[in-house]
């Protein structure tokens, strides 16, 4: 989320009005568990596209999140029927209050946070593989923010609910409540005349129960972080308007699978390129 979000030496949180953001990435070596090269056991390596459309946008309470990525995957993981590979839309939903607002407050400005807020959450997912996953996961707990000068540092920690389906079984999957530790950032930094941010995420989920096929699941680690340059500025004269990313997407016990199962760890390098839809400040100008 490219948003400017907080001046941590205000006396009063400084929010910016949101963004809309569209991104294109491409990426080669994504995995899937159950995901192999024909006539092994080993992982396959999976080539995907895909369309990201992220929208930001900040209320009198607090802040509001959707995310909307389609993705689709080259033959290495066909969709259930043939003739194309998979295609997945995975839909990301967050809403959160702050403490100091609803306590009209500066109680919960201390040391190094900002603020303290009450987060809620939704992941929703369905693809075409043969797999057929159709992810419906819920989250809810506090949220710590952390006062910084420019960009953001978030700290969630939920409890998760997981519902899920496994299309080789035809199995509907209700995993156990489990813990959610998610951290977000968008860190900019400048050197020279060169505009750059580092963003991304990392979640961690503890254990979920048992899977459809009756294995226990394992602890889940995964990250997405990108560092963008603002090339608009340079080719258009416009800051603000196009990024040229290059990020890494890191996955270990993908879907509570352990690594040692092909194609449950995953460390995946992609490109993409970034529009803001409501950017494109003219540079020099403020």
């Amino acid at each position: 989320m490219p948003v400017e979000q907080t001046d941590a030496g205000a006396d009063k949180a400084v929010k910016s009005h949101g963004s809309n953001v569209l991104a294109y990435w491409l990426g080669s070596r994504y995995r899937t568990p159950f995901v192999l090269k024909p006539n092994t056991f080993r992982a396959a390596d999976i080539q995907r596209q895909s369309l990201e459309f992220t929208h930001v946008d900040f209320w009198k309470m607090g802040s509001n999140l959707a995310d909307v990525m389609v993705n689709q995957s080259d033959m290495a993981e066909p969709a259930a029927g043939g003739g194309s590979g998979a295609t997945e839309v995975y839909v990301t939903l967050r809403s959160d209050m702050g403490l100091n607002e609803i306590t009209h407050s500066r109680t919960f400005r201390t040391g190094p946070l900002r603020d303290i807020a009450i987060e809620i959450g939704a992941n929703l997912e369905t693809k075409n593989s043969a797999f057929a996953p159709a992810e419906r996961t819920l989250y809810a707990g506090p949220k710590f923010q952390l006062a910084l000068p420019k960009g953001y540092f978030n700290v969630g920690l939920h409890l998760r609910q997981e519902w899920n389906q496994e299309g080789v079984l035809g199995k509907s999957e209700h995993y156990d409540p489990d813990f959610n530790t998610e951290a977000t950032w968008m860190l900019p930094f400048t050197p020279g005349k060169l505009h750059l941010a580092y963003a991304g995420f990392a979640d961690y989920n503890t254990p979920k129960g048992k899977d459809s096929f009756g294995t226990k699941t394992v602890g889940e680690f995964l990250v997405r972080s990108t560092v963008s340059v603002d090339a608009g500025q340079f080719l258009f004269g416009r800051a603000q308007l196009l990024d040229v990313s290059a990020g890494l997407w890191y996955w270990h016990n993908e879907y509570g699978k352990p690594s040692s199962l092909a194609g449950a760890k995953q460390a995946t390098p992609f490109l993409g390129l970034v529009y803001h839809l409501d950017g494109g400040r003219a540079v020099g100008r403020h």
